[in-house]
């Protein structure tokens, strides 16, 4: 990898970052880095390192970059090792830093990724959840490093950092070539990936998505971002987000889900709802809307306390998921009110299904240590018909025939065709 292909991986890295020799001087930084450090970009290449040092700092500094360079290690974020920065106007902050070091042309480089860590406190304090998760996935994907390759399209030469084997969980002294870094990714994600470092066509730069399965089983979710040089240069630089993509999912999941039962929740049942309903008016499939609520459900809570009533509701939703398909769904719409979703399924099976609910949880005998009580459910059922204008039509029909079934004695199943 040449220097200006350097500036360029510099120049992709989301955190401020700088390129130092081993006079220690700044060869290249990025945009970050002169935000951080309150400076231009032009004012930091070039410079001796002391300018982003506190004077008081500056001989200790000189001896550790020099330790560095003569045993060079790569050290993550996170270790514990904290630093000061100082800004054009002279205020410091403490930073947090990472190092990795390149050869290019028989010369030593060390790339420092910086982070101020006066914001670390701050992040932690944050009350929004999202705002806070993404802080700590940022600084675990810190802690991973980065990873580059360098291919020429005109001689098919491939090089790549020695993390790239780490990061795919490939052997150490593996040759590089994309068909190995392919061989690790799972079947599904195969096709993208060859077509993604099979046709580079005029790109200046893309980005892809993509897991692979290590030799122990784990499965990891890979970031690549590739550019186009000069000279039919293509560079990439990769890193882990798996962190990240759990997060995704886990934040989706708690979105959609009652905590109590682990059910969905009614912003999803309205999603689903209008997608079997877009469905029905496209192809003709039909499903069914089963709403049902708990009879008398406030005299459990009055008699036996609200730790009896979560019982109930918790045990009776796993009734329920028992006895479901996998194209069918439950929800949980607030309080003891719920609803499922029959997908391909008319009234009639639908009442069938209904019944079987029924009289699960009429024979189930719910418990919190030694105290035992029972439960019934009313259920009114309804399904899309051709002249529906939205689908909450369908929900209103279900939930009128739910209503005759709570004034008709409880503890049965309506429908309304």
């Amino acid at each position: 990898m040449n220097p200006e292909n350097l500036k360029w991986m510099i120049n992709a890295i989301p955190d401020a970052a700088i390129l130092v020799n081993q006079e220690q001087q700044i060869v290249a930084a990025n945009l970050k880095a002169a935000d951080l450090f309150d400076r231009t970009t032009e004012s930091l290449e070039d410079a001796p390192l002391d300018i982003l040092i506190p004077e008081s700092s500056v001989k200790s500094h000189h001896d550790h970059v020099r330790r560095y360079f003569s045993q060079p290690q790569q050290r993550p974020m996170g270790t514990g090792l904290r630093f000061h920065g100082q800004r054009e106007d002279s205020s410091t902050f403490p930073v947090d830093i990472m190092l990795s070091q390149f050869r290019v042309e028989s010369l030593d480089y060390t790339l420092a990724v910086i982070r101020d860590d006066s914001e670390r406190a701050e992040v932690q304090a944050m009350q929004e959840k999202l705002q806070s998760a993404n802080a700590r996935l940022a600084r675990a994907q810190e802690v991973g490093g980065l990873a580059w390759w360098e291919t020429n399209l005109e001689t098919g030469q491939l090089i790549w950092s020695t993390t790239v084997p780490q990061l795919l969980g490939l052997q150490p002294d593996e040759k590089p070539s994309f068909p190995a870094a392919q061989s690790m990714c799972v079947p599904e994600d195969r096709l993208q990936f060859d077509a993604f470092h099979g046709h580079w066509g005029a790109i200046s730069a893309r980005t892809v998505c993509y897991r692979i399965r290590k030799k122990e089983g784990e499965i990891r979710w890979i970031e690549e971002t590739v550019h186009q040089e000069a000279d039919h240069i293509v560079i990439g630089v990769m890193r882990d987000i798996t962190d990240q993509k759990n997060l995704e999912e886990k934040l989706r999941t708690e979105s959609v889900t009652d905590e109590l039962t682990g059910l969905f929740n009614r912003k999803q049942f309205n999603q689903d709802l209008n997608s079997r309903y877009s469905s029905f008016i496209r192809s003709g499939i039909i499903s069914s809307i089963v709403m049902y609520d708990f009879d008398h459900f406030k005299n459990i809570n009055d008699v036996y306390g609200h730790a009896m009533g979560d019982e109930v509701l918790k045990q009776a939703a796993s009734l329920v998921v028992d006895q479901l398909r996998p194209s069918d769904n439950a929800y949980r719409l607030g309080g003891e009110e719920f609803a499922i979703l029959l997908n391909g399924t008319d009234t009639d099976d639908a009442k069938t299904f209904a019944e079987r609910i029924r009289k699960s949880v009429e024979a189930a005998r719910f418990k919190i240590d030694d105290v035992r009580t029972c439960a019934t459910i009313s259920l009114g059922i309804a399904k899309f018909r051709s002249d529906d204008r939205c689908f909450e039509d369908a929900l209103k029909r279900a939930d009128g025939a739910l209503y005759r079934s709570k004034a008709n004695a409880r503890n049965n199943v309506s429908t309304c065709d």
